[in-house]
């Protein structure tokens, strides 16, 4: 056994765990008592891990040992795209960079057993983000509208089932950072979102994913997001991402009928229907033109008063969407003996608690229950 792992040691696998925990080469040193040379030795390849080293990191990454000796997940081409991009730092980012490259690796894990849904998307500009202007942002929210059949007048419901059935894979990980509550990665023309674990209210959740479709739809152009500055990345392909989720959550001429008020209790009642956020609206309800800057910062001023930046009326009430694409596939495989578990956790060797966290279910309960969802899987044959 020792000498299989150490010929099969895959150095960029150590890399890809240690920055998904957040951790320095120098932190990883001194959590197993290994020098940082050595740690950097064994990243760079240059020296192979003898046994009783691996096991010393294997017991401060816990990961599993096939992990180290797996494959690696490469990202492609592409920039990753981060909800919050601004607030978070260069190593949260990183971390959520290598989460997503997990996504992935279920993804063509589950790939080998089962078709997903065909991706369903209206075409992605093709422009830099300086030419994309607004009318255009407003018709690309239009058409993901008609394209997923949803009604020019209503609010969208059950948003991360319907991205799931047109070919989006929707993932929760286990990393929690008030800073960044997402990231999005086109792969082989196929658009990943994985949720950071925020505990996040139902509407923001539904703002984050409208957010990172609308980098998926307005941004292929975009090839690293280290190319541009702070100021650009928050001013201009930030906020082409807010305002598509603006037209695609909240559609122009509906949401202006339906604003019989701009008070705050009637914001209130607007939100249980819209499901979009009492901020959200008011932001709407400017771009619209129905209030003036004055009123705008009035109303802006009421929701500080009321704290209500952080938590708004019926964040615990309204329900919280979750995915369910993965959960499904698991099952499927499960009960219908394509793998039994023991294989599962081979081929796929990711930390347990990532695992639950994309597959929503608990992985030492032997029947995982699954309720039914709507997206068409069929097993390969």
């Amino acid at each position: 056994m020792k000498e299989r792992v150490e010929t099969n040691f895959n150095p960029r696998q150590l890399t890809s765990a240690r920055v998904a925990e957040g951790l320095t080469m120098k932190e990883l040193a001194e959590k197993s008592n290994i020098s940082r040379q050595m740690i950097s030795n064994y990243e760079s390849g240059k020296t192979v891990p003898k046994g009783e080293s691996l096991l010393k990191i294997i017991s401060v990454l816990k990961y599993p040992i096939q992990f180290f000796t797996s494959d690696s997940t490469e990202l492609m081409v592409g920039a990753t795209f981060f909800r919050s991009q601004s607030a978070a730092t260069k190593k949260k980012r990183n971390m959520q960079s290598e989460r997503i490259k997990f996504s992935i690796a279920t993804y063509n894990f589950f790939s080998k057993y089962i078709n997903f849904p065909n991706v369903n998307l209206p075409e992605i500009i093709d422009k830099d983000i300086d030419e994309i202007t607004d009318d255009e942002i407003k018709e690309k929210a239009e058409e993901l509208r008609v394209t997923w059949n949803f009604d020019s007048s209503s609010p969208i419901v059950h948003l991360i089932n319907k991205a799931e059935v047109n070919g989006i894979v929707i993932v929760e990980s286990n990393m929690e950072d008030h800073t960044l509550d997402a990231v999005s990665h086109m792969y082989q023309g196929r658009p990943f979102i994985v949720l950071a674990d925020n505990h996040e209210s139902a509407v923001r959740r539904r703002f984050n994913i409208a957010h990172e479709l609308g980098h998926m739809l307005l941004h292929s152009s975009v090839e690293d997001l280290e190319n541009y500055s702070d100021r650009i990345l928050k001013n201009k392909i930030e906020h082409q991402a807010n305002l598509f989720a603006s037209y695609f959550l909240l559609p122009d001429e509906a949401f202006s009928d339906s604003l019989l008020s701009t008070s705050l209790e009637f914001y209130k009642r607007l939100k249980k229907y819209w499901l979009v956020s009492i901020a959200a609206m008011v932001q709407k309800t400017s771009l619209l033109g129905l209030i003036n800057d004055d009123q705008k910062l009035y109303l802006n001023k009421q929701i500080s008063w009321h704290k209500w930046r952080k938590s708004e009326p019926f964040d615990d009430v309204l329900p919280i969407e979750h995915p369910s694409l993965f959960k499904k596939m698991f099952k499927m495989i499960i009960e219908n003996n394509v793998v039994s578990k023991n294989e599962f956790f081979s081929e796929l060797p990711l930390p347990i608690d990532e695992l639950e966290s994309m597959l929503e279910t608990s992985l030492a309960d032997q029947s995982p229950s699954v309720a039914d969802e709507k997206p068409y899987l069929r097993l390969l044959k």
